[in-house]
């Protein structure tokens, strides 16, 4: 990433220009020694096979053969498959490795004082030294740089007692067992005491210091376990003689022939020379493929596939000494010095410092720099952000307003479709609901709800609004 910021075709072809890590670094010794025998193979078809047709016809038959299985082996879907793998199980080490950046933050806010400088130094060192005894069972850098106890003990990170210790752990378990739990119970047990004299007030905050020592120690328990538990071999085994195979078998498959042309002529074949009409050559060889000393498309196949194979390798085992493995030595001394800083921060007395910008709201966009604005990117615009309403549309679904009473209720017309029933039902649902209310408002204002009319009208409607709330009882009744 730090050679190509920004997309472009001039940071790709930087890329390609890296030899550290490269493709090329890694597989040019192999595309070598495969250049070198397939142009061997063709150097000796084409001037040592001629002498004899029986030897010559026998081995382009053997390369045509070849030419016609090469794709039995499913070599893409189990290489494929395999660097998958390999990869999710590269990149979850990667993320399981600890950092001692949260225990230590945690030790300055929980245990703070300079009485207790001392026991978060001496808790960060533990937690630093079960990491480093773990590291130096996965990665190769990191027990040639401390190959014994004797070498923590002079680079400060262990004392003489704790190496006692530690040796006598080990003869114990005979060496069978990982011991880089032990210092992390040595740091359990000085949080313990801390609680105890008070230094820690609260259960929850020692609760999460233990938390904290937990979480480190699960990590480097699961970097062991994955440096135990690998790709089981027979399928490494598998994909690397797939691979192999295949281009050996391309060798000979990719070679161009230059078989003799026979015609048939009085019930037997007789040779004649190339380019004769009606003539056949009797290996079965597809003569239309143009001759071409150099098997370019052979060779990127072999970039492609090698390659992949390199990358397997080389994360397979991502604490080891490839240039694209992970740099343990260097997570050892970034824990090591910036934990120490964490935690070795004393109280400050000083007056808080005031509020850059006092009692005013920061302004929506900080200011830029010439070079940054040119790459200022627009606000952005969320799916809803360009979606626009009528007025009409955005009332409120109120029955008093005045957009709402050209939307008449008829519960006798024809059912025309379900969607049409729904909403009717609705209606006179809500319709029966009002009517007692209706009524509570007249008997207590003693105001007919109903606008003035004529006296037949009134009539007619005495008479029909009875039979009406019949009608609506009833099909209230049959909807529920």
């Amino acid at each position: 990433i730090q050679h190509v910021h920004t997309a472009g075709r001039l940071g790709t072809l930087r890329l390609l220009t890296i030899w550290k890590g490269g493709v090329v670094k890694g597989i040019w010794r192999d595309l070598l020694l495969y250049l070198i025998l397939y142009a061997g193979i063709s150097i000796i078809y084409r001037l040592g096979f001629n002498l004899d047709e029986r030897i010559k016809s026998g081995f382009e038959r053997f390369c045509v053969f070849m030419d016609k299985f090469d794709e039995y082996i499913p070599l893409g879907f189990i290489l494929g498959f395999y660097v998958t793998q390999v990869v999710n199980r590269w990149w979850t080490q990667v993320m399981t490795i600890p950092w001692l950046d949260t225990l230590c933050m945690n030790l300055a806010s929980y245990m703070p004082g300079v009485r207790m400088k001392n026991t978060r130094r001496l808790i960060t060192r533990y937690a630093m030294l079960a990491n480093i005894l773990t590291l130096r069972r996965v990665s190769t850098s990191v027990v040639k740089r401390f190959p014994t106890y004797q070498h923590l003990v002079e680079t400060g990170l262990m004392t003489e007692k704790e190496m006692k210790k530690l040796e006598q752990l080990d003869k114990t378990t005979e060496g069978l067992h990982a011991t880089a739990w032990y210092p992390i119970q040595w740091a359990q047990g000085s949080l313990r005491k801390a609680k105890d004299d008070g230094s820690i007030t609260s259960d929850l905050l020692f609760q999460e210091l233990q938390q904290n020592l937990q979480d480190i120690s699960s990590g480097n328990g699961t970097l062991l376990m994955y440096a135990w538990v690998n790709i089981p071999l027979v399928y490494t085994q598998l994909v690397t003689i797939a691979v192999h195979v295949y281009f050996f078998v391309t060798l000979f498959s990719r070679q161009y022939l230059n078989p003799s042309y026979y015609t048939s002529y009085g019930g037997e074949y007789v040779y004649v020379p190339p380019g004769t009409a009606n003539s056949v050559n009797l290996v079965g060889y597809d003569d239309s493929i143009l001759d071409f000393y150099v098997p370019f498309f052979t060779i990127l196949q072999f970039v492609f596939y090698f390659g992949w194979l390199k990358v397997a390798e080389t994360l397979i085992n991502p604490f080891g000494e490839d240039d694209d493995d992970i740099d343990a030595n260097y997570i050892i001394d970034r824990n090591f010095q910036i934990g120490y800083l964490m935690v070795s921060a004393e109280d400050d007395d000083e007056e808080p410092e005031e509020d850059t910008y006092g009692d005013t709201i920061p302004p929506a966009s900080l200011p830029h720099t010439v070079s940054s604005y040119k790459n200022k990117e627009p606000a952005p615009v969320l799916p809803t952000d360009n979606l626009h309403l009528s007025e009409q549309a955005m009332m409120l679904n109120n029955p008093e307003h005045p957009a709402f009473s050209q939307l008449q209720i008829t519960t006798t017309s024809p059912r025309s479709s379900p969607s049409l029933d729904v909403k009717q039902n609705h209606a006179v649902i809500e319709m029966i609901k009002m009517k007692p209310h209706d009524s509570i408002l007249n008997k207590e204002e003693g105001v007919s709800s109903l606008p003035v009319a004529k006296e037949s009208d009134q009539t007619s409607s005495k008479t029909s609004e009875p039979d009406e709330d019949i009608e609506n009882t009833k099909e209230v009744t049959a909807l529920i």
